[in-house]
């Protein structure tokens, strides 16, 4: 049910996809009779965007030409499980320079450098 999009710059131009809203809701009454029997009832139906790079790898490191700027993002759906040690390195980077709990390099935003002026 994923597919690339932009980001719009309105949050409140995030809508869902009703075809993917169905087929939720078809896998849902599977996990619980309640959906089937018509006994919960649906709150709210939203869309959300997560954070990938078109490598798939996520970005964590500081920004080419931007001194003293870092990002960390494009975990995907990995983002709270990788979260906690994304972070450990990243204050590594900030405060000493370099991170000792993880190579950092293959996450280096400089990748993507050749595609934009920074």
């Amino acid at each position: 049910m994923s597919a690339e999009a932009e980001v719009p710059d309105d949050p409140e131009q995030v809508a869902p996809v009703p075809e993917s809203i169905q087929v939720l809701k078809r896998v849902a009454s599977t996990v619980s009779s309640h959906f089937v029997e018509g006994e919960a009832t649906v709150k709210a139906e939203q869309a959300c965007f997560l954070p990938c790079t078109d490598d798939s790898v996520p970005v964590i490191g500081e920004v080419p030409g931007v001194k003293g700027c870092y990002v960390a993002t494009g975990h995907s759906c990995w983002g709270i499980l990788n979260g906690p040690g994304t972070g450990a390195a990243v204050a590594e980077l900030v405060l000493d320079g370099n991170s000792s709990i993880v190579d950092l390099s293959q996450f280096s935003p400089a990748r993507f450098a050749h595609r934009r002026k920074w």
